[in-house]
């Protein structure tokens, strides 16, 4: 028997060897599989929304407008309900683009908006038990000697995290964040494909060129994985608005004895969502003065502070009386260059004078470029950002006039697209969306040029 056993111990370190590289070809396969399956659906999901829209410009020239407008809101009800099935599938990236889009009430159809809204922060959320693990395996102890309570089902569940109610053993009130244990892989994964489609695209449509957008999500959102960085970010943006007396903001406070880069346990914080408009006026606050008061911390920030809240979608800010916003969430917090908000106070200033040269020449300073080098889309672009509400003295949110900019901007775009512009004002870009989104959800009637003048003076 001797002989037999050293043999099967000589062969014992070989076996361990090659079964190590077979577990590790069959993770490779299964990554490759997920990725091309992911892929794929990405992928029939774009050709069935492209191909409709195609088709009915072609069917538009058989039928009355009439008819046309009836094929459009059916195609853009079953694109929503198609958008929103994926981003449930696939989770991660794609439920935050859906969150963006579903803000933007201002520049599209009803139909997206009706439908894509229900992915802020009702995400369906991951089992209490995937969550309990996270958690324990972050704090490094087991839940009921962190917490004297821990509520199983989620306040809120988003694309990359959820948040749970919880209790404290001394009986603070906290909300705990845990990041999905897959997700940063995923996001990843899904910046990847998106990004080959947004190329298919730009090639296919070179007016709808939105490459330097895909560059900056590559950017900031692994930053949003972060969960120490979050919490420092709550911290400045909460001693800014402090520093200056002004207490019509609220900021969570972070618990950092409790806080890991995927568990974040924060303050929790009591309001009404700021898109629930009747919610608001049946608590007696003038959803009007919240648009004011949402366009005036937003131009602190950016103006004055140089750090600002980039993600104002409608999950992440509630109102309590006075009115007070209460700022959820701080993964995306941008920190602008020292000359930044100069510059974009002079780009302001320009638009307001209507001086047409010296508003090329601070967005060219900015580091926009346009395909043909003309000044007609940065003009253009300066209509959308502030001059129509400047010139006809409306809200920065108001339908006719952002319908009227959005012919405007597309026929400017097809021309000469722009095909570089900062990360910076992509962010300024993206919030100033959002906010007039949820500006017209809430009856907006801010003044830009008298709200904004006070800060070009500062």
């Amino acid at each position: 028997m001797l002989p037999q056993t050293l043999s099967e111990s000589n062969r014992t370190p070989a076996m361990g060897m090659q079964q190590g590289k077979e577990r590790c070809r069959r993770k490779r396969s299964l990554a490759r599989r997920v990725r091309l399956g992911r892929f794929l659906i990405v992928a029939q999901m774009v050709v069935r929304i492209y191909g409709g829209y195609k088709l009915i410009q072609l069917w538009g020239r058989f039928v009355s407008d009439k008819n046309l407008a009836a094929h459009y809101a059916r195609h853009h009800r079953r694109s929503a309900e198609l958008i929103y099935r994926t981003a449930l599938r696939l989770e991660g990236w794609f439920v935050k683009a859906c969150q963006f889009i579903g803000s933007r009430a201002d520049i599209l159809p009803q139909e997206y908006i009706d439908v894509l809204s229900r992915l802020h922060d009702r995400v369906p959320p991951r089992p209490f038990a995937v969550i309990r693990q996270r958690v324990e395996e972050e704090l490094r102890r087991p839940l009921a000697a962190v917490f004297a309570s821990f509520t199983p089902e989620p306040i809120a569940a988003a694309s990359l995290a959820q948040v749970h109610a919880a209790t404290l053993h001394d009986g603070r009130r906290v909300a705990v964040k845990v990041q999905y244990p897959d997700i940063a892989a995923l996001v990843e994964l899904d910046l990847r494909n998106v990004a080959f489609f947004i190329d298919w695209l730009a090639w296919l449509e070179p007016r709808y060129d939105f490459r330097f957008v895909i560059r900056e999500l590559q950017r900031y959102i692994p930053l949003e994985l972060d969960f120490l960085r979050e919490g420092r970010n709550a911290e400045l943006v909460s001693r800014n608005f402090a520093a200056r007396g002004d207490t019509r903001v609220v900021v969570p406070r972070i618990y950092w004895q409790y806080t890991t880069p995927r568990v974040l346990t924060m303050e929790f914080m009591e309001g009404i969502k700021i898109t629930e408009v009747e919610t608001l006026r049946r608590a007696g606050i003038d959803t009007r003065a919240v648009a004011q008061l949402l366009t005036e911390v937003y131009l602190q920030q950016i103006l004055l502070d140089g750090l600002f809240h980039a993600d104002p979608h409608p999950g992440n800010l509630l109102v309590q009386p006075g009115p007070r916003i209460v700022f959820l969430d701080f993964g995306l917090t941008k920190d602008l260059p020292p000359e930044f908000p100069a510059e974009m106070a002079r780009l302001a200033t320009a638009i307001v004078m209507q001086d047409a040269d010296a508003i090329v020449a601070s967005f060219r300073r900015l580091g926009f470029v346009t395909k043909n080098g003309s000044a007609e889309s940065l003009l253009v672009l300066g209509e959308a950002l502030l001059g129509h509400s400047v010139k006809e003295n409306k809200a920065y949110a108001d339908p006719t006039m952002v319908e009227h900019f959005n012919r405007e901007l597309a026929q400017a775009l097809r021309k000469d697209p722009i095909v570089e512009a900062p990360s910076d004002l992509v962010l300024v870009g993206r919030v100033m969306g959002l906010l007039s989104g949820v500006g017209k959800q809430l009856g907006s009637e801010v003044n830009v040029f008298a709200t904004l003048l006070p800060y070009l003076v500062k």
